[in-house]
């Protein structure tokens, strides 16, 4: 296996979005349109590293949409 699969990297920013409760599960929520939904499921690594909400702040600006990253 190459290198570039072994390592990883950090995005620059900080998330904006905020923590929430949805169906009894902890979940990471970017955005707040009504209109548009975006399910991200988290890696083994999980729902709270930073590139994670990050990614789901960048879908939910650019897609218009509300992002969640449930605690699965």
């Amino acid at each position: 296996m190459s290198s570039c699969c072994k390592e990883g990297f950090q995005w620059n920013g900080k998330p904006t979005g905020k923590t929430s409760k949805i169906a009894g599960l902890e979940a990471y929520v970017a955005g707040s349109t009504k209109d548009r939904a975006i399910l991200i499921v988290a890696d083994i690594f999980g729902w709270t590293l930073p590139n994670v909400r990050l990614i789901a702040d960048h879908f939910a600006k650019e897609c218009e949409a509300t992002v969640y990253v449930p605690d699965l």
